[in-house]
């Protein structure tokens, strides 16, 4: 059957291509990302062996971090985005400048961590007060809520759902994360931090704004916003809440 060039698939005139280091056992990152992204953007992963959010699940993801990159070099993308927001929660502060410097070495290529993005991006919402709503037990939500305050935000209110088994945080439905979302909102709090690239809860993003009056930030908007930014890529995306439409070329 000869090719109809005319109905070629958009990804084959992508102007830019970005690569994401994400937990094997993630479901959820990709199809937001494909979702959200410019056609003017394509988007590649690699994998990093992640079962579970403890410790011992962010050690091991660790050892794969330099073969993978090295592999997602290999596509020629353009920079390479850690999808972990919770490894730099449990592994501690120092952890995201190490880790970019590793990957930018062995590969060349400009890296960004998703923690340090969730940052830029509550500093680009020009927010101080914030509430957290994690998948998380409440270790986990503890290691958060250290970490967002060790970078210069008051968590006014903080609470997980209880996982630790990653693929099962994909399974997470989306009622039960408005109903999170709305029991960690305060008045005082100026906006409100998902972090967890796992847990569904990008679509939901725009009608909790309207309902709550305020921002919303979540890991994978955190990170699309910064590898857009980084790209020069920003006009406004609709339907992802206010950062990726009021914010990208803020």
């Amino acid at each position: 059957m000869p090719i109809n060039h005319e109905m070629r698939p958009a990804w084959r005139d992508v102007a830019h291509r970005v690569g994401l280091l994400i937990p094997s056992s993630n479901s959820q990152i990709e199809p937001e990302y494909y979702t959200v992204m410019p056609s003017s953007v394509s988007v590649h992963t690699a994998r990093l062996t992640l079962v579970e959010v403890s410790d011992a699940g962010f050690a091991r993801q660790d050892d794969d971090v330099v073969a993978q990159s090295r592999l997602l070099a290999t596509a020629n993308v353009d920079v390479i985005l850690y999808c972990i927001t919770s490894a730099s929660f449990f592994i501690g502060l120092d952890y995201d400048a190490q880790l970019k410097q590793r990957i930018e070495t062995e590969t060349g290529t400009p890296a960004l961590i998703a923690a340090r993005t969730v940052i830029d991006a509550l500093r680009a919402l020009d927010v101080h007060q914030i509430a957290v709503a994690t998948p998380f037990v409440p270790e986990g939500t503890d290691r958060a809520r250290h970490f967002l305050e060790a970078n210069g935000f008051d968590v006014l209110r903080a609470k997980g759902l209880g996982y630790t088994d990653n693929y099962s945080i994909a399974r997470i439905d989306t009622e039960t994360v408005r109903k999170l979302v709305r029991e960690v909102d305060t008045d005082a709090a100026e906006a409100i931090l998902i972090p967890g690239g796992n847990m569904p809860c990008l679509s939901v993003v725009e009608e909790m704004e309207a309902e709550l009056g305020k921002p919303i930030v979540t890991t994978n908007a955190a990170g699309i916003w910064a590898l857009l930014r980084t790209l020069g890529v920003v006009d406004p995306l609709h339907g992802a809440g206010r950062l990726l439409r009021d914010h990208l070329a803020a």
